[in-house]
C-alpha cells in the first residue's frame, strides 16, 4: 500500500469515512460479486486468522445453519416461502464468509450463489496507508464500507472506531493503550490480519 494514503485524526476531531464523502470517495473501489467465493475472498479471515481460530486462540467461528434454503426457493412465487428462504441464504452466506471451515458449507453454494444473483450486493472498500485515531478522536465507518484495508491502525488513549455496519478490517497490525479494542461494533465484524 505505498501509494495509498494515510488518514489521521487529530486530538478530538470526528471523521466519518464513507464511499460518498468527497474526502475519500477517491480512495475507495466497488466489486459487485457474482459467487460466494467471491464474497470470502474478499471479507473473510485470513489464513493467519482462520489458523488461529481453529487453534482455539479466540471465539469459535459461526456455525452451518439449522434451515437450508432451495436456490428455487429463492424465486418462489409463495411471498412466505421466497423471504424465508432469502433470510436464510443471508445468514448462510454470512456463516460461510466468516467460517473458518468453509467446506462445511459446500451444500449451501447453489443457494449462495443464487442470492448473490438476486440481491446484485455491492462491495465497497477503502485502501489506506495507515490509520491513526488521536486521543478523544472518533473515526465513523458508515454501513456501506464493507472492507478497510491498511497497514497499520493506530488507537491512541480514548480515541475510537464506530462501525455502523458490518466491516472486515484486514490491516497488518492493530495497536492501541486500552486492553479491550476501542472498536464499536454496529453488527458484526470480522477481523482478519493479512500476513
Amino acid at each position: 500500500m505505498p501509494d495509498a494514503p494515510s488518514l489521521r485524526l487529530e486530538a478530538d476531531e470526528c471523521v466519518t469515512m464513507s464511499p460518498t464523502s468527497d474526502r475519500f470517495k477517491g480512495a475507495y473501489q466497488q466489486s459487485q460479486p457474482r459467487r460466494a467465493e467471491e464474497v470470502r475472498g474478499l471479507l473473510g479471515l485470513s489464513e493467519a486468522a482462520t489458523k488461529a481460530l481453529q487453534e482455539g486462540m479466540c471465539c469459535p467461528g459461526p456455525t452451518t445453519p439449522a434451515f437450508v434454503p432451495r436456490a428455487e426457493d429463492l424465486d418462489s412465487p409463495d411471498a412466505a416461502t421466497r423471504n424465508a428462504a432469502r433470510r436464510a441464504a443471508y445468514n448462510g452466506l454470512q456463516a460461510y464468509v466468516h467460517s473458518t471451515t468453509p467446506g462445511a458449507f459446500d451444500y449451501l453454494k447453489p443457494a449462495l450463489d443464487r442470492y448473490i444473483d438476486i440481491s446484485k450486493s455491492v462491495i465497497n472498500w477503502i485502501t489506506l496507508s495507515d490509520i491513526e485515531v488521536a486521543n478523544g478522536a472518533t473515526l465513523t465507518i458508515t454501513a456501506n464500507t464493507h472492507l478497510v484495508f491498511a497497514s497499520k491502525v493506530i488507537i491512541h488513549g480514548s480515541g475510537r472506531i464506530v462501525c455502523q455496519g458490518a466491516t472486515t478490517f484486514k490491516i497488518t497490525s492493530l495497536e492501541g493503550v486500552r486492553p479491550i479494542p476501542p472498536v464499536v461494533l454496529g453488527s458484526a465484524v470480522a477481523s482478519a490480519l493479512r500476513q
